[in-house]
């Protein structure tokens, strides 16, 4: 424990550690380091991010920095011979001012020397493969412009035609491409007007499989399908049967079957992500091994220390018994081991803790993890499995072994907060997952304002992940309440689906049943200081509860939904919403979107409110925070608006670092302002402390319906 509390600027000096790829050795790991470091700009240094790949022995030792320079190299892949790492980095690029640098492919020798550019045109390439024998890389990417835009018009023709964190799309759509790995034209093997997606090579190298919707409403559907080709003689070939959603794709050593991700809810967000395998060949229908086994195989613990960590692709045990996934576990990450002929499911891992990012070698006896806890931002590492041959994989606790220590010297100045997990009794009777985490140097007879928190989605979790931003509010002297209402992710099914057609119902009752069971059980929550925030849906629903009830002293909405008639079609997704959460399009339940909207409530908000909103937000667009602004405004309440400007909807976890710091500032002065962090001594009985009548889901005297 260190001598002092953890800052806000303290985000300024932390090293994030993920992309883990261990070589098909076993041997080294792959894996990227992001820091943000001071870039010269005349008298005012600005503040940007930069990642390099490096290597640490599987066995141990000190890591060493592979890649150099200002520049963010990003998703290393090792080649099957285990001679090079190619990567996707934005060096050698120069942009506009205001804009990113183009990103390529570059390739550098395990024994170092010069990384060289393999992509030729400006293609944006995102996931990229090795063909098993190392001469060839697929990669999707967009064919080149041919010709500069005559004119700064956007001529929209289709529906989705923009998407948060990248903007406006143009008329190009994502392909398949194929290249050699010495360099040279890359290949586009896919045509059509659909975008494909993660492609991975047959272990024979002939064939290519690869996710898309090839479908005439590709636009209003979230199902995709899994695809085969053969880039030689352009064959191609479905071999699923267009119900739901498909990912990750991954072929079984001996070529005849896939495995991937997915689930049957052609538009339902809210469903089990499991596992399928389907025959190469297309033969036989698609088989789902964990139909069974309920929970979601993805990872879906939020934190402010990444921005949104790979899916876990499925790995393959050598013999082909076995499929490697991630398991979503109440508020951790697990691994799990599949057998495919039964569709057991057998956790490999346990713990509290976030396993956001995992690599196996190609003999599947050790695997590289980079693992999170509320301790620590993240670190790599190391550990085997066993008991593959008795038919029981294992990832013994006993074998794993830490191989860096990305933020030691930081966390060592640092005394933090200990979250302190409790389970509670909400709506229906289910039990939900909370925790408290206290404030920073806790007096247990003194009594602190607390901040109950609101994660978004709803289909996301908390958990046992470092959060920055809820240490800086324990520092600050607030206690902190998190919950994970029904429908969150990692508690089954029925748990994850049942804020369909309910948002505001609830979910909203496991919210409030979750801080009055805090108040009841941690005697050091002063009932009469409490403050509300969330972000996305978390700021939907601190506007929906400021709309209901009185008992906050203040409020903090980000990145938040006042309007659900209008978000519809303002939203880059929210047209879907009436697929997956409410019950059709507006024009056909436009009351049902109101009833649902915070802003029709906005007369019985007095809760003075913070309002934080970027303005390049394409998922839930900064004219949701206006419209609340100005309700609020024109009625005289307590209300300050504050615009980020070219962020987007992940501010929180991956904006300008000047952005981030200035957000996490924001917060802070306003609770201060409203909830001086101040202990006050605690009275007698304080552990039997219960809501105000009335306080839970109910209104409080500030009317539920008008």
């Amino acid at each position: 424990m260190g001598a002092r509390r953890i800052t806000i600027d303290d985000l300024l000096s932390f090293r994030w550690v993920g992309d883990v790829a261990l070589s098909p050795d076993g041997r080294t790991v792959a894996y990227v380091q992001e820091t943000i470091w001071e870039k010269a700009n005349g008298d005012a240094p600005s503040p940007e991010y930069r990642s390099a790949i490096w290597l640490v022995d599987a066995s141990g030792g000190e890591s060493r920095q592979f890649t150099g320079g200002e520049y963010r190299d990003k998703r290393p892949v090792w080649s099957p011979d285990g001679s090079h790492i190619l990567f996707v980095s934005d060096r050698g690029s120069e942009s506009a001012p205001g804009t990113k640098r183009p990103k390529h492919l570059w390739i550098i020798p395990r024994a170092g020397g010069e990384a060289r550019c393999v992509t030729q045109a400006d293609h944006s390439p995102a996931e990229a493969a090795w063909s098993p024998d190392s001469t060839q890389i697929v990669f999707t990417g967009k064919p080149p412009v041919t010709e500069k835009p005559k004119s700064d018009v956007k001529v929209i023709t289709r529906i989705k035609h923009k998407f948060d964190g990248e903007g406006f799309w143009d008329n190009r759509y994502k392909h398949i491409f194929v290249l050699p790995a010495q360099g040279g034209p890359a290949r586009q093997v896919t045509d059509g007007d659909f975008d494909h997606r993660e492609p991975a090579w047959s272990p024979d190298g002939t064939r290519v499989a690869f996710v898309a919707n090839r479908s005439e409403d590709a636009d209003y559907t979230n199902v995709a399908d899994l695809w085969v080709l053969t880039p030689a003689s352009g064959d191609l070939r479905r071999v699923t049967g267009s119900v739901g959603p498909v990912s990750t794709p991954v072929w079984s050593p001996d070529g005849t079957l896939i495995a991937y991700l997915g689930h049957e809810n052609a538009c339902m967000q809210a469903s089990n992500t499991m596992l399928w395998i389907a025959a190469a060949e297309g033969s036989t229908p698609p088989r789902c091994l964990t139909r069974h086994f309920d929970r979601s195989l993805i990872h879906h613990v939020i934190s402010d220390m990444r921005a949104h960590p790979a899916a876990g692709r499925p790995a393959w045990s050598p013999d082909g018994r076995f499929i490697f996934v991630m398991v979503a576990e109440g508020g951790t990450t697990q691994l799990a081991a599949v057998e495919v002929a039964t569709g057991m499911v057998r956790l490999m891992t346990t713990g509290r803790r976030e396993i956001y990012c995992e690599s196996y070698d190609a003999a599947g006896a050790r695997v590289a993890m980079a693992i999170s806890d509320p301790a620590t931002p993240g670190d790599i590492w190391m550990a085997e499995v066993t008991g593959l041959a008795a038919g029981e994989p294992s990832v013994p606790a006993s074998s794993e072994r830490r191989l860096t220590a990305a933020n030691e010297a930081l966390l060592a100045e640092l005394t933090l907060s200990s979250p302190q997990r409790f389970a509670y009794v909400g709506a229906d009777g289910w039990t939900i997952e909370g925790w408290v985490m206290p404030p920073v140097n806790l007096d247990p007879g003194k009594r602190y304002p607390t901040i109950l928190t609101i994660h978004g989605g709803p289909h996301a979790a908390y958990g046992e992940a470092f959060f920055h931003e809820f240490q800086v509010l324990t520092a600050l002297g607030y206690a902190v309440v998190l919950t994970n209402p029904r429908g969150s992710q990692g508690y089954g099914q029925t748990f994850n689906a049942a804020t369909y057609h309910d948002w505001g119902g609830k979910d909203h009752a496991d919210i409030m049943d979750g801080l009055d069971a805090a108040l009841a059980r941690f005697p050091f929550i002063d009932p009469d200081r409490l403050g509300v925030q969330g972000g996305s849906y978390g700021g939907f629903m601190t506007n929906w509860i400021i709309g209901h009830t009185r008992r906050f002293k203040a409020a903090v909405t980000m990145r938040s939904i006042a309007n659900c008639l209008s978000q519809w079609g303002t939203s880059d997704l929210a047209y879907f919403k009436g697929y997956w959460e409410f019950p059709g399009d507006p024009w056909d339940s436009q009351e049902f979107y109101w009833d649902k909207s915070p802003l029709k409530y906005v007369r019985n908000i007095t809760t003075p409110l913070l309002i934080l909103h970027s303005e390049n937000d394409l998922r839930c667009p900064i004219s949701e925070g206006e419209q609340l602004f100005a309700a609020l405004k024109k009625q005289g309440k307590d209300v300050v608006f504050a615009r980020f400007p070219n962020e987007s909807h992940d501010l929180s976890r991956n904006g300008q670092p000047q952005h981030r710091v200035e957000r996490l500032r924001l917060i802070a002065e306003w609770f201060t302002k409203h909830i001086a962090p101040d202990a006050r001594p605690a009275h007698a009985g304080a552990a039997m402390v219960s809501a105000p009548a009335g306080g839970g889901a109910g209104t409080d005297g500030a009317g539920g319906g008008a």
